[in-house]
């Protein structure tokens, strides 16, 4: 498929999806919100994907919404546009794969929110989140609100989302909201590299562990602990879990079919 705004690969169960915005720095202006929320759906419908890798060929990851321009706009027309964010982001969010982002330079406002969906967050030393909603006015949209607590904490989101001060590389780290911090020419290969590593494993264990997680959380402890084992009695009889035993008995790698 083509988009204006976001370019599609596919290779080896690994789909690349990359922003190609440069002129505008992938701004999330609402068709460049619909084309992300098409290619959640695109994504979702797929039956070839074990993994989603996203990055940016731009000089910036994306600057979100330019909210000088929106308080400018009429509310209807401001309004609409958000919820078309919120509901591309929860497209995303539903995605059954694990989701890797390469995200470098400014990551700001629904960019941020966008960042908060993935999985796993490969950040360059030059990286710098921010959410400037509050300045003019408004409260953080996309499910940052939501979502940022639970990666990092009640209290530090709080201080992100209120003290309107630039995360930078350094203190995404020690936030726990990225996982590994290279170089700007390492991270589109780094995270494709680990895209790649995890295609390697069982689809169902990649997505169950997933739905293990994010379900999981949301449940009071004993009914997560049931999920888990609910879950891991499933996969024992899955063809997967025959192949990954014949494998370690036979000294090779597995050939997991999702099955």
């Amino acid at each position: 498929m083509t988009y204006q705004f976001i370019n599609i690969a596919k290779q080896q169960g690994v789909a690349y999806i990359q922003l190609i915005d440069s002129k505008t720095q992938n701004e999330w202006h609402a068709p460049f919100i619909q084309e992300l929320r098409d290619v959640a759906i695109y994504l979702r419908d797929a039956t070839d994907i074990k993994v989603v890798v996203v990055g940016s060929s731009a000089d910036e990851f994306s600057i979100g919404s330019r909210l000088p321009a929106i308080v400018e706009e009429d509310v209807p027309q401001q309004y609409q546009t958000v919820c078309l964010a919120t509901e591309a982001l929860e497209l995303w969010a539903k995605l059954p794969y694990p989701i890797i982002m390469a995200i470098h330079g400014q990551c700001t406002s629904l960019a941020f929110s966008f960042a908060c969906i993935a999985d796993i967050r490969i950040i360059a030393e030059d990286v710098q989140f921010a959410v400037p909603e509050l300045a003019y006015g408004l409260v953080p949209a996309g499910g940052i609100t939501q979502r940022l607590p639970r990666l990092i904490g009640k209290g530090a989101a709080m201080s992100v989302l209120l003290g309107q001060s630039t995360v930078t590389a350094e203190e995404a780290m020690a936030l726990g909201l990225a996982t590994t911090q290279v170089t700007r020419e390492e991270l589109w290969q780094s995270a494709c590299a680990e895209g790649l590593r995890l295609s390697e494993l069982s689809t169902l264990s990649l997505q169950y562990t997933k739905e293990c997680l994010y379900r999981g959380s949301e449940l009071p402890f004993e009914q997560g602990l049931r999920l888990e084992l609910d879950v891991y009695l499933l996969l024992q009889t899955s063809r997967d879990r025959m192949e990954g035993v014949q494998a370690f008995l036979e000294k090779r790698k597995p050939h997991f079919i999702g099955e």
